[in-house]
């Protein structure tokens, strides 16, 4: 049987491995304040709290003695492992198209700082404990959350993002003392963590003047990272739930993440498994509010 020039056509593969779309690095850790040396099973934190006078009204009265105003946080590590696996046999079979070793390294790698980031988020946005033996549940606090229908005047209607929304929110942080004129000199950061989609509100809200706009823009390019005092940083990572995505601003000095173990990798060969080579990742990390006046959660339509 005669075989045509189409019967020799041949399949060519590519002899490299190419990289889906994906987050690379920590958009948070940067943000907060990161404690890199924690050890035990609870890491506390004290705190000392807020003293007031009293007036005096007596002459020689007796002196009444209060208790110090102590206050204490916890954070406990979250452990997380990956372990991928290749056949003694899959470089053989691969021919030329190399083992992905470094690329296993480097998604591992990619991985484990989006769960980092996500450790942070759900501890920012949800339960977080005090107390004596660090037991006592505190929830995010109501008073503490911007409405998806805020508006400054006139009828209340659901919004993404808007100028009414981030004033809002700087009003809370400078009525709770949580951000001042010297905050900033002391090296401190206001950050407000959004997705994509609430930066582009901003673009098309009708009270947004000329400069604004511009701001915005630069904003939108990547060109600056900073509007009305917040330091912008874009996440689709924060929760979505019917239609409202739950933005997050903090102070810098307020929000803490801990290490207790950095991300390492080891690669290794088990003998248990034909000689199959593993390589397996891990790190334990943990994060916590230290005061809720330094959270402020912004409700946008999305």
């Amino acid at each position: 049987m005669a075989v045509t020039i189409s019967d020799n056509y041949q399949v060519k593969y590519t002899n490299k491995w190419g990289v889906l779309l994906q987050q690379k690095v920590s958009a948070l850790e940067k943000l907060v304040t990161v404690d890199r040396d924690c050890k035990g099973k609870v890491k506390f934190i004290d705190q000392y709290g807020v003293l007031d006078f009293k007036e005096k009204t007596t002459r020689m009265g007796s002196t009444t003695l209060d208790e110090a105003p102590t206050l204490r946080r916890s954070m406990r590590p979250r452990i997380f492992t990956k372990a991928v696996g290749f056949d003694e046999f899959d470089s053989t079979k691969l021919g030329d198209l190399d083992l992905p070793v470094s690329k296993t390294l480097e998604g591992l790698r990619m991985a484990a700082n989006r769960t980092m980031d996500d450790v942070m988020i759900a501890s920012f946005l949800g339960q977080n404990f005090v107390g004596e033996d660090g037991t006592k549940a505190v929830e995010f606090p109501a008073d503490q959350v911007v409405a998806k229908d805020y508006v400054e005047s006139g009828t209340k209607a659901a919004s993404g993002l808007t100028l009414a929304k981030l004033r809002r929110t700087l009003q809370m942080f400078q009525e709770a003392d949580a951000w001042t004129e010297d905050s900033s000199a002391a090296g401190d950061q206001l950050v407000f963590a959004c997705s994509s989609a609430q930066i582009l509100n901003l673009l098309s809200t009708t009270e947004v003047t000329s400069y604004d706009y511009n701001s915005v823009k630069a904003l939108v390019d990547g060109k600056v990272d900073t509007f009305m005092g917040f330091k912008f940083v874009r996440t689709e990572r924060l929760p979505k739930s019917e239609g409202v995505r739950e933005c997050l601003a903090w102070v810098k000095s307020r929000a803490q993440f801990g290490l207790w173990n950095d991300f390492k990798v080891k690669i290794s060969v088990r003998d248990d498994l034909d000689e199959a080579l593993q390589i397996r990742a891990k790190f334990a990390c943990g994060a916590t509010r230290l005061e809720e006046k330094g959270f402020v959660k912004v409700l946008c339509a999305q």
